[in-house]
């Protein structure tokens, strides 16, 4: 790989507060190999996105060096920048989840590091989401899915302490039994190309990738980040002991043979809920209903190891 401009963007609460240690690793190493390589630290949420997208024009490589949230937050500002200027994602794992990591054999930061600095790229589907936050409508998009019901409120109770005591393995599955205590199902109303029904539902997701919850819950089986569609799942209101028999086929991705669950593929899909349903993507609530979701074809390039390209 030719010598880059490449712009790291860390948050240093990453990865109990590693971020800021790892960004200088990475730095030392990318321009130790003749690459321009600048680092910079988040200070805020949102901050990565703004980053992203004022520095787009003065860099090839754009890397986010955090979880899956610091990488949302760097894909959001690459996709507000035109397609023929939009620099390259790259990810340097050091969150809790590290889906977007696992999804594309960079699991391990010094892996990662080396692909950065050798690997070549895939080209990528995009989920955008049109959804209210704050009283308003606004855009943004995801690169892993999109769901709105029990997988927002898994996430509400999977917070820092969690994932701090419990680790990727067993965190999210610990946020899953605690939502059990609050959560309700809305009465969702949903629309796609191709049909609509409306009902109480325990979970509405749009999938892009298989695997969440850092690679622990299968939640779309058979998804692929570029084949131009959508995996759809709704999953039909559940009680708490039906929720805790299905554990383990949620765990695996068999919950989608369940005669209570639909699943298929599409490119849009429109939701609203009573009373008004949160909505999570990549491991992040992110807005309410109603939402539009749909798909971007081969939309953003990410750096990845030359096996997965």
């Amino acid at each position: 790989m030719a010598a880059k401009r490449i712009l790291l963007i860390a948050n240093p609460a990453s990865g109990q507060h590693q971020g800021e240690r790892r960004l200088a690793q990475a730095k030392e190493h990318l321009t130790s190999l003749g690459h321009e390589a600048t680092a910079v630290l988040t200070k805020s949420a949102g901050h990565a996105t703004r980053l992203a997208k004022s520095n787009a024009p003065d860099f090839e490589i754009i890397a986010a060096l955090g979880g899956d949230g610091t990488v949302n937050e760097v894909a959001n500002g690459l996709m507000a920048v035109e397609p023929g200027e939009r620099p390259t994602l790259a990810t340097l794992p050091v969150g809790t989840g590290n889906d977007v990591a696992l999804t594309y054999g960079l699991a391990h930061f010094e892996s990662a590091i080396d692909a950065l600095a050798k690997g070549s790229t895939r080209t990528l589907d995009v989920i955008r989401v049109q959804l209210m936050q704050g009283g308003k409508s606004v855009t943004r998009h995801a690169l892993l899915f999109v769901a709105a019901g029990f997988a927002a409120e898994v996430i509400r109770k999977t917070g820092p302490r969690v994932k701090r005591i419990f680790g990727r393995r067993f965190s999210y599955s610990v946020g899953l039994f605690r939502a059990l205590a609050s959560f309700r199902a809305p009465e969702f109303s949903v629309k796609w190309d191709g049909g609509e029904t409306a009902g109480r539902m325990f979970q509405v997701c749009a999938g892009n990738t298989e695997f969440a919850a850092g690679g622990v819950m299968r939640i779309s089986p058979g998804a692929r980040p570029d084949d131009g569609l959508l995996n759809i799942s709704l999953v039909d209101a559940l009680g708490r002991l039906q929720i805790v028999r299905r554990f383990p086929s949620i765990l695996s991705g068999r919950y989608v043979e369940d005669k209570r669950v639909d699943y298929f593929t599409g490119k849009r899909l429109e939701i609203d809920a009573v009373p008004t349903a949160e909505l999570q993507a990549d491991g992040d609530i992110i807005g309410t209903t109603p939402a539009t979701v749909e798909l971007l074809p081969r939309t953003l390039k990410l750096v990845v190891p030359p096996q997965n390209s």
